[in-house]
């Protein structure tokens, strides 16, 4: 891919995830593309289509955008409840994003992957595939990070997401480095809430 394609991802969708979730959403997906890319730079056996996967990314949240009023505190409830229509908002979304030319360089059914894989990504019981699998990791380093400037959660939606991480969402994680790199980013967050 190409650097006009995601200068031209950038330019369409983070101004919409700037206003969501008090700017949560556009350093999330920022970080999640970066994630990505490190997932597929230390695993070059990776048989996945990194172009899909990308684009994607940038795409997973972008439903969000318009769901929360600006300046409403995030809790787990709030997210959770949000969850279904983010997905199914942001599909739409990336399907008329990629009638545009330039997108041309994708086919049919790569198109139709990327709209799969954003309808789909937080169906954290129903996440098998590697490509489901690869988003989900990026996604997920990008959101137990709490070195980074995007809002964080209280307490006690701390404890919910971290239940879901530890007993659902890692152990589907496909890559050594994703795994590695959780574990490090858990215990960076088990101090910053402790320290709370």
């Amino acid at each position: 891919m190409n650097n006009n394609v995601e200068s031209f991802l950038k330019e369409k969708i983070l101004p919409d995830l700037e206003k969501s979730r008090g700017g949560f959403d556009a350093i999330h997906t920022l970080e999640a593309v970066d994630w990505l890319k490190k997932i597929f730079e230390h695993t070059p056996k990776l048989n996945l289509d990194k172009d899909v996967l990308i684009i994607a990314t940038y795409a997973h949240d972008w439903g969000y955008a318009g769901i929360f009023a600006d300046g409403e505190v995030m809790t787990a409830e709030k997210i959770g409840s949000a969850k279904k229509a983010h997905m199914e908002i942001g599909a739409q979304k990336i399907g008329e994003l990629l009638k545009d030319n330039i997108f041309d360089f994708l086919n049919h059914d790569q198109k139709e992957r990327v709209i799969h894989l954003v309808a789909v990504h937080d169906k954290k019981y129903d996440i098998k595939d590697d490509d489901e699998r690869v988003l989900m990791e990026a996604d997920m380093l990008s959101g137990i990070n709490v070195n980074s400037p995007k809002a964080k959660f209280d307490a006690a939606s701390n404890v919910k997401f971290m239940d879901s991480l530890l007993n659902i969402r890692l152990p589907k994680f496909l890559t050594e480095y994703g795994k590695t790199e959780a574990n490090r980013l858990i215990k960076e967050r088990e101090i910053y809430y402790q320290n709370l």
